[in-house]
């Protein structure tokens, strides 16, 4: 069933891109510069729906992943400037770089901690996350951005490009998102940890029974989408060259709605990682074309998304109810 949803989405791309041939967008849709600018935009949201999608999985959601964004952004912009007048450039970045993911994997930690040892809903956690990673991150500079333009190092990652100068020029980011997606992959088809996820999203009593650590699982899901939250945050202050305190609003929705585009079930135990890439590919070539074509195309951004997302919730609920019937 999530091979059909999977292809229905690949469907639906390909008649996306057919019917852009018929408007006047078409050459500026199709451009080099257009669809290696999306590609990084696919990218950047693919790596926060895949974490979405482990912890989508296990019946679980985290709705902090968009100001988590601007949170690690505005971190490690912070931190990196700091360094600098005492470290060499790439020392500096670096150091950086891994002390933002840290600190992104002990979010995650928090979360998961405060989930299943506590037992509140993930939502209102991540929900609290949301506003208190967005606040900080607005505290941290008084509001202000910090600049990046000094670290060359840094702003090649989200903006620079293998194999520079030929016809066949990827974006970082794109490599790096094929980094995470096949580890994401490999883990969920082909761990032990993989399947633990998969049983804690379809029944956590009996999984909990069968002496399966629903805690570590949990860490683990959470931990994973934190951190790819934070290595998302890093690109994105690397995209816009600089740390940006208003950055990622209304990820965390994109995210979820990539995820459950792709498959994933809200109820948990259904979701892929190709289904979360596929899912992240169609909305923001949906994004790209109305940018394109509509004069006003901000205005249209939520409804794009809360229509995709109620119709994919919507295919699911009938396809339970189908299978419920003839079982």
């Amino acid at each position: 069933m999530l091979i059909g949803r999977e292809a229905s989405v690949v469907f639906v791309i390909v008649l996306l891109c057919a019917a852009m041939l018929f408007t006047d967008a078409r050459e500026a849709f199709y451009s080099q510069r257009n669809l290696l600018n999306v590609s990084r935009q696919v990218s950047l949201l693919a790596i926060i729906a895949i974490g979405e999608t482990l912890v989508i999985i296990t019946s679980g959601i985290d709705l902090s992943v968009g100001s988590l964004i601007a949170f690690t952004g505005m971190t490690v912009a912070l931190l990196v400037t700091r360094l600098g007048a005492v470290l060499e450039p790439w020392a500096a970045v670096s150091l950086a770089a891994a002390l933002t993911m840290a600190m992104s994997l002990g979010i995650g930690a928090v979360h998961a901690a405060m989930v299943h040892l506590l037992r509140l809903p993930p939502f209102v956690v991540t929900l609290a996350s949301l506003l208190i990673l967005r606040s900080q991150a607005l505290v941290m500079n008084d509001q202000l951005p910090i600049t990046l333009e000094k670290w060359p190092a840094l702003l090649f990652l989200a903006n620079g490009n293998l194999f520079e100068g030929s016809s066949v020029a990827i974006p970082v980011p794109v490599v790096i998102m094929a980094v995470v997606a096949v580890t994401a992959g490999l883990c969920l088809g082909r761990t032990r940890m993989g399947r633990y996820i998969y049983s804690v999203g379809s029944n956590e009593t009996a999984t909990r029974l069968s002496g399966v650590n629903v805690f570590g699982v949990k860490l683990f899901a959470y931990g994973a989408s934190a951190l790819v939250g934070g290595m998302a945050g890093i690109l994105w202050a690397s995209y816009g060259g600089q740390g940006d305190p208003l950055a990622g609003q209304s990820y965390e929705l994109d995210a979820v709605a990539a995820s459950v585009v792709g498959g994933a079930n809200l109820n948990g135990g259904q979701g892929t990682v190709q289904g979360t890439l596929l899912g992240a590919a169609l909305l923001m070539l949906i994004f790209s074309a109305i940018n394109l074509t509509l004069s006003k195309p901000d205005l249209w951004r939520g409804s794009v998304v809360g229509g995709i997302l109620l119709l994919a919730v919507l295919v699911t609920a009938l396809q339970q109810r189908r299978r419920g019937v003839q079982a």
